[in-house]
C-alpha cells in the first residue's frame, strides 16, 4: 500500500499545506488522490521531491498489504 504521510510531516516541519502546490505542480484530483494514499505516477513524486528539494523517503513509503 502507498502511504502519504511522510508528505504530511515533511509539509508540516516546512511549515507549508499541500494545497500550496495546487496548480504549481500539482492537479486538484492529484492532491485528492494523495490525501486518499491512491496510486500517482513516479513523475509526480519526482515532482514534488524537487519542489520540496527532499528525498522521496519523506514524500512516499510503501506498507505491505496485510495478509
Amino acid at each position: 500500500m502507498i502511504d502519504f504521510s511522510p508528505l504530511h510531516k515533511t509539509l508540516e516541519e516546512k511549515d507549508m499545506v499541500i494545497s500550496e502546490m495546487r496548480d504549481v505542480i500539482l492537479h486538484p484530483q492529484t492532491i485528492a488522490k494523495i490525501n486518499k494514499n491512491l496510486d500517482v505516477n513516479l513523475s509526480t513524486i519526482e515532482k514534488i521531491c524537487v519542489y520540496l528539494n527532499v528525498p522521496i523517503e519523506k514524500v512516499v513509503r510503501i506498507v505491505p498489504d496485510a495478509e
